[in-house]
């Protein structure tokens, strides 16, 4: 995870968010409980313009692995607040609420996950480097100063799922065989140099960026 600048909101919510919004909570008010309020309430989010200002956002990468989306699973918007809470309801066409996120993490990890007393860190919005840091020996993230936000993200994304730690410590391993045989040759800093090139069309483009100052 890293921090990212969210770029202005999207044409199709500044128009119609508010409408959404009423729409949508005058619909759970009639029908009595989230679940039976029609899908057409409640993705009006789904638009092109949202979906490419968020990839843009992230330069394609998910808001929480960093794995890039579209290569290996679909993109999802991701609510980092859950919509399906009766807490955020109000917040299912809300520009700061909404992100870019692979169907992994999605789906199968963060889903409606919140903590209310430590909630999940916002990409867009804090400084990510001063909660979490990884591990450049085990490929893990963890917290920094036992932070029960950075807590909360590490369990609510499964930052630290076996394959994700598994595929980090594989690219800090040729990374650092590569700096080594470069170095030797007196082209450690060309070789870094073209990482720092590659990184955002390869996932994980943060973790090069702690392989560099590491080696530096």
């Amino acid at each position: 995870m890293r921090k990212v600048e969210r770029l202005p909101q999207p044409e199709s919510l500044k128009n119609h968010s508010a409408r959404w919004t009423k729409e949508l909570m005058d619909e759970i008010n009639k029908q009595g409980t989230y679940a039976k309020v029609a899908d057409s309430f409640k993705t009006k989010y789904r638009q092109d313009d949202v979906k490419e200002t968020l990839e843009k956002m992230y330069n394609q990468h998910c808001c929480y692995c960093e794995s890039v989306v579209g290569t290996s699973s679909y993109g999802r918007i991701e609510h980092l607040r859950p919509k399906s809470l009766p807490q955020f309801y109000q917040y299912a066409f809300e520009w700061d609420n909404l992100h870019w996120c692979c169907e992994v993490c999605n789906t199968s990890y963060k889903k409606a996950n919140w903590d209310f007393e430590n909630p999940i860190l916002d990409p867009a919005k804090d400084d990510i480097d001063k909660f979490l840091k990884l591990n450049l020996t085990t490929g893990k993230y963890e917290e920094i100063g036992n932070n029960k936000r950075a807590r909360t993200t590490i369990e609510h994304t499964g930052m630290n799922r076996e394959s994700l730690v598994k595929a980090r410590r594989r690219w800090i391993i040729l990374f650092l065989k590569g700096y080594k045989v470069h170095q030797k040759c007196g082209n450690e800093k060309e070789f870094c140099d073209s990482w720092d090139k590659l990184k955002e069309d390869m996932d994980y483009p943060s973790l090069y960026d702690k392989l560099i100052e590491f080696v530096k």
